[in-house]
């Protein structure tokens, strides 16, 4: 299954973690923004915020589970999944359907609970897209013109060609590797300058023909939002102005590197409930109470596959077989998922070398709501 793929590939934390894909299949690029390098993926519309439901800018609504759908087989993999506290266990589930929370689990261990905040790892990865989205918005940056990395200026230089769209896709060409005892990550996180390390890397393939998955990608495109917005502080205030403080988003833990740049790739932490507000600003469209914050189609953009990786879109994982379905993931089992069909998101985090059982609670609730259309 799709998800299984991704959370093998979808490499973070502070240590790094796994291996890419194995589908690093070579296509070409017949680029625009809108359309190149990106395969076709049938259009799912995004559901409107149901009258008389409040957004959970200041407090979650809660509702009842749809009685018309089946929950045993998710209370079961839920309850298999908490290990009575034990480890590997999945820590939290958060279902949220018509814009109310409608499931809510947390396992025995003291360790978890609503307050608790948890590391999304590779998830930010999703977190540095809709920022991205943002300047797009504000006409600040443009995801065709060729990414604004000084180490890449000459014109001569093949890397020029590389464009913010490329390195939000993974398919830069830039050299890379995230298996085991071989990972560039790990270098980079240690550096003074990770985006300096990255923007080091050699061409290996055209850019937009050849997916492979990067740490390295997405912290140069944190340095480019940085080079926007300012680093550290600065930085801060704008994802909390423009995006955070928007959403009711109180709590969320980013780390910096020494250069001031954040870790875009692997540094998302906070609780459950407000991973949950991320995966429901996508499902709106990225629409919030009235407010557009992310660019009109640029949901669309994100889960729009490109033609080297049919799993993959813009920032955010995807399932041939869920058309219009979407993954924020995380090493080991973290998972925000955007299902616009059954206007339904979730969230399941979870510990080291739990990955097997989160995804069997993942595929539980898409199942259950897919199981009710019949």
């Amino acid at each position: 299954m799709f998800v299984a793929v991704a959370l093998v590939a979808a490499c973070s934390g502070g240590a790094g973690d796994s291996a890419p894909p194995a589908t690093e299949e070579a296509a070409a690029d017949t680029s625009t923004p809108s359309s190149s390098g990106k395969a076709a993926q049938p259009a799912t519309a995004f559901p409107p915020h149901p009258d008389g439901v409040p957004f959970p800018t200041e407090e979650w609504p809660e509702a009842a589970w749809p009685s018309n759908v089946d929950r045993t087989a998710v209370d079961q993999a839920v309850d298999t999944s908490s290990a009575e506290g034990g480890s590997p266990r999945v820590r939290a589930v958060v279902v949220v359907h018509g814009g109310e929370i409608v499931y809510e689990r947390y396992s025995p261990n003291r360790a978890d609970g609503r307050s608790v905040t948890m590391p999304g790892f590779s998830m930010a990865k999703s977190l540095t897209s809709a920022l991205a989205g943002i300047l797009v918005r504000e006409g600040r940056l443009d995801v065709d013109a060729p990414a604004a990395v000084p180490a890449w200026g000459g014109t001569s230089d093949p890397r020029h060609a590389i464009t913010l769209d490329h390195l939000l896709r993974m398919s830069s060409g830039l050299d890379w590797t995230e298996r085991p005892h071989e990972a560039d990550m790990f270098p980079m996180l240690a550096a003074d300058d990770g985006a300096a390390y990255a923007a080091g890397k050699e061409l290996v393939a055209e850019p937009g023909t050849r997916f492979l998955y990067s740490t390295g990608d997405t912290m140069l495109v944190s340095r480019i939002l940085a080079d926007e917005v300012g680093s550290g502080s600065d930085f801060r205030e704008f994802v909390d102005a423009e995006l955070l403080d928007k959403v009711g988003i109180a709590r969320l833990d980013m780390d910096f590197d020494p250069s001031g740049t954040w870790y875009g790739g692997v540094s998302f932490e906070t609780t459950a409930r407000n991973f949950a507000k991320f995966g429901l600003l996508y499902l709106r469209d990225g629409v919030w109470d009235g407010e557009r914050i992310l660019p009109d189609g640029w949901v669309d953009y994100s889960r729009t596959p490109i033609v080297a990786n049919g799993e993959y879109g813009a920032g955010w994982w995807l399932d041939p077989e869920r058309p219009g379905v979407m993954y924020a993931v995380g090493v080991d089992g973290q998972v925000i998922t955007v299902d616009p069909e059954h206007d339904l998101t979730f969230v399941q985090l979870a510990t080291d070398g739990a990955s097997d059982i989160s995804l069997a609670v993942s595929e539980a609730i898409l199942d259950a709501f897919a199981a009710a259309d019949g």
